[in-house]
């Protein structure tokens, strides 16, 4: 293998494929980063069996051929090179690095032992990049513990004219819907959390206006085409929670708030409730939201926002960290905090963000 291309054109690509690259991995090839040729294109692929990513750049002088080398060493080369151009050759399990009077041989592993980054079976579906970017504002509802690993996914659920995605470690929920055009083709994925950050980041590093989904063939895996980025995944196996139970269709009260005013609130009520449960209470009265909260070795807390109150008033318990991710996931200037009960879920929708919505549990109070 060899090929000349210049460092500023490298270099970033090489950065975003060692994300994917396997730390501390019990196969040594999985810390490599893949190097191979196709006619005048680089291949750059790296996977933690996980995630696995492909990237392509033009290159000049390409001879085919194919190797890994360990992705901190070849970052930390390319990187001290600074901008020039850099040919690259690969000797048996040997690569030569040189760029004006440097030179360098850095150790690899044979391409044979990488292993293969499934590729979509060709029956995809494309969205605009903006229909996943809004993934963002779901993704902490997620659960982290993996002693559920559903709870670590996100469910997307293409049906009808449009998409739902959903994520839940079962003390609040996010929920987004998107519209979408008629006759797309139906599926369902629970796709780790992990992969959509990872998506995101590439998205917004191309400027391809959009990304093509398909499952591999033997529909364990999804990948994602941006531009001339692949990023694959492994699926989540096991049954999502029946997301739609969840969502309150009762509202006995509901109060509309700055999402400002209400951000800042919530932060001075946190400072007063760092224990385990981490309670805040709201109390609904006219034209505002009461928020207090207390912890004995602490001290306690009171204080107002100013809201469009309406139904019955109620006093309703949160975890305050819950409430907090909502509201700063959202962009938008105000929220609609609907309330079903005192001791039922509260929904919160952004105001002017068209198919977003959270679902946080209450706390029972002793």
């Amino acid at each position: 293998m060899k090929f000349s291309i210049l460092q500023q054109d490298l270099l970033p690509v090489l950065q975003a494929a060692s994300r994917s690259v396997g730390i501390r991995a019990s196969l040594p090839v999985l810390e490599n980063i893949l190097l191979s040729i196709e006619g005048d294109k680089l291949k750059i692929a790296a996977t933690n069996l996980e995630i696995g990513i492909m990237k392509f750049v033009s290159v000049k002088k390409a001879i085919a051929g194919e190797i890994t080398i360990p992705a901190k060493l070849l970052l930390e080369v390319i990187s001290g090179l600074g901008p020039s151009e850099v040919e690259l050759e690969s000797n048996n399990e040997i690569l030569t690095v040189v760029s004006g009077k440097f030179k360098a041989t850095l150790n690899g592993i044979a391409a044979a032992e990488f292993p293969a980054i499934p590729l979509g079976d060709g029956k995809g579906i494309s969205f605009p990049k903006e229909v996943l970017l809004g993934c963002g504002q779901i993704l902490f509802a997620a659960a982290v513990d993996e002693g559920r690993p559903v709870l670590t996914g996100v469910l997307t659920d293409v049906g009808e004219e449009k998409i739902d995605f959903v994520a839940t470690d079962g003390f609040r929920l996010a929920h987004r819907r998107v519209s979408l055009p008629k006759g797309t083709e139906l599926f369902k994925s629970l796709i780790p959390r992990r992969t959509f950050e990872e998506l995101l980041r590439v998205i917004g590093e191309d400027e391809a206006e959009s990304v093509s989904v398909s499952l591999s063939q033997n529909q364990n895996q999804i990948v994602f085409s941006v531009g001339k980025t692949v990023v694959s995944s492994r699926l989540i196996e096991g049954s999502f929670p029946a997301w739609e139970k969840i969502i309150p269709h009762e509202t006995i009260g509901r109060a509309l708030v700055d999402k400002e005013e209400f951000a800042k609130a919530l932060k001075l009520a946190a400072v007063f409730g760092k224990n385990e449960a981490n309670i805040v209470v709201l109390t609904t009265q006219e034209n505002k939201l009461a928020l207090s909260s207390s912890v004995k070795e602490v001290g306690s807390q009171e204080n107002e926002v100013e809201a469009q109150v309406e139904g019955d008033s109620l006093q309703v318990a949160f975890n305050t960290r819950f409430l907090q991710d909502a509201v700063s996931a959202s962009s938008a200037s105000q929220l609609m905090i609907e309330f079903s009960g005192a001791l039922q879920p509260a929904l919160i929708k952004p105001i002017g963000e068209e198919g977003l919505e959270y679902i946080v549990m209450p706390v029972r109070l002793s």
